[in-house]
């Protein structure tokens, strides 16, 4: 009977269990599921492309990846944790509709998202069983390109981050290259050709004509806002697994171009820098590779956010840079200081009336860990402990306001030692919340050392600590989410 039922869930889902460890259809307790052996392909390296995309294995490392990055449901409302249930029951189809080119995608979800800069950001978040598809397309596709893109090339690559790209900027100009020719793409992601970008994905993957339909069928997806399905000529909407494959297999095009012309530059995504030694030379090299990407690339350079100047003038990926005694320094931009202190005014609105440790245990940390993982490469010692010392008044001013009443305030500070006439006279003072959240009382009775209690994140010890372990040699770069 266990053996029957193992044949017919490893007929039906990629993600089968072993035998005799967990019941039918339950995963272990951290999320994954355990592997069993390959039984689609004996060969894998003479499979064709879509034998190893649907392959047992791949669609495993699809689901789990798709799992961790967890993600809002499509227009068919299904949940990632529905998702096994779903492939149990119908992946025998599903499977053969994919090796027969015969699946089609459903439309993405449009939702919109306020832009750092102004202006709003179209993402299109497609079904759960679509993100698990282009994942595992995604998984093929990237070794099969990874060796040939451009090493000036940072944005969503393995093994290379932001913090990379920010670094080789900074070479650049130690280097004597002062002026930075800084393109910004209009609508990038609205913007892609498809049938310039199909043509570079045939060109190295020719004869998988179940592949190509498939990835045609994901660009021409309509895109669904209010119950009405809007067709797409056009673009590859920011939010699917795919998208960055793709958009790095576009913009290798101008990767290669720029360095047969021996230029120096670093590209994140579509955010594209330029070095050069004189800002006449930029103004050349804008106004030649301006009319490379706009009239054969056929995408669209935004001539009011692009410029030529110098980098201390410009912010890169949320830093900027400045000259100190002939060296070149990192630091953190002031967007990017104005967008994080609007961030945790969010943060904190969200957290009254929560207990102060929750707080910051479950909604505050994750942030501000994020947060200085990504922006600890920049010479912000002064900057973070400013930040410290307001993100402590912040959580102040939470206390303070969720006190309500003057003797509740009294007896919260005398537990915390404070005199009584002290006490009373802080309490009744009259001053308004904040003042009162950076006054000396609320200093002395919740000060450093109470919010260390909490295990509140301190985004100065984090950046201290990181630069010892530069000088000791034993940096652990871990996951940073951008958050430029």
């Amino acid at each position: 009977m266990i053996q029957k039922q193992e044949t017919e869930l490893r007929e039906e889902s990629p993600l089968a269990i072993g035998i005799g460890k967990l019941p039918e259809g339950v995963m272990s307790s951290d999320g994954v599921v355990p592997s069993v052996p390959l039984s689609e392909t004996s060969c894998p390296e003479r499979a064709s492309l879509m034998e190893r995309i649907t392959n047992s294995e791949n669609m495993r490392q699809a689901y789990q990846q798709v799992k961790r990055n967890k993600g809002a449901p499509g227009i068919d409302g299904m949940k990632v944790e529905e998702l096994p249930y779903y492939l149990k029951a119908h992946w025998v189809q599903l499977k053969s509709q994919l090796e027969t080119g015969r699946y089609q995608p459903q439309s993405v979800r449009k939702v919109e998202i306020l832009k750092p800069g102004g202006g709003k950001r179209m993402l299109g978040i497609p079904t759960v069983v679509d993100r698990l598809i282009q994942q595992a397309i995604h998984q093929v596709l990237s070794p099969l390109w990874e060796p040939n893109f451009s090493e000036h090339s940072y944005g969503f690559r393995p093994g290379r981050r932001a913090s990379d790209g920010v670094n080789k900027a900074r070479i650049y100009q130690e280097e004597g290259y002062r002026y930075v020719v800084d393109i910004d793409l209009s609508k990038f992601f609205d913007e892609v050709n498809h049938s310039r970008l199909m043509s570079r994905l045939m060109e190295r993957t020719p004869g998988e004509q179940a592949l190509h339909r498939l990835v045609h069928r994901f660009l021409k997806a309509g895109i669904m806002e209010g119950g009405l399905v809007e067709t797409r000529e056009k673009g590859t909407p920011q939010g699917s697994p795919l998208s960055p494959l793709l958009s790095n297999i576009v913009l290798d095009e101008l990767d290669k171009e720029l360095e047969h012309r021996g230029h120096k530059f670093v590209r994140y995504a579509d955010d594209c820098n330029i070095y050069v030694k004189k800002k006449r030379s930029g103004e050349r090299v804008f106004a030649s590779v301006s009319q490379f990407l706009e009239k054969k690339m056929r995408l669209k350079v935004n001539g009011e956010k692009s410029k030529v100047d110098q980098p201390r003038n410009r912010k890169f990926l949320g830093f900027s840079f400045y000259y100190r005694k002939g060296r070149v320094g990192i630091r953190i931009s002031p967007e990017s200081i104005s967008r994080f202190r609007s961030k945790v005014k969010d943060l904190c609105r969200m957290g009254r009336g929560m207990n102060i440790g929750d707080f910051v245990f479950d909604l505050l940390n994750p942030y501000l860990q994020g947060w200085i993982n990504y922006y600890r490469i920049g010479e912000t010692k002064s900057t973070v402990e400013k930040l410290d010392e307001w993100i402590r008044r912040r959580l102040r001013l939470l206390l303070w306001r969720s006190w309500k009443r003057r003797w509740t305030r009294r007896n919260k500070l005398m537990e915390r030692g404070l005199p009584e006439q002290r006490a009373v006279d802080s309490a009744f003072n009259g001053r308004g919340p904040w003042w009162n959240s950076g006054a000396s009382h609320m200093n002395a009775a919740y000060g450093r050392s109470y919010f260390k209690s909490l295990k509140l994140v301190e985004l100065k010890a984090k950046v201290l600590f990181y630069q010892k372990s530069l000088i000791n040699g034993t940096a652990v770069c871990g996951t940073a989410r951008t958050v430029v």
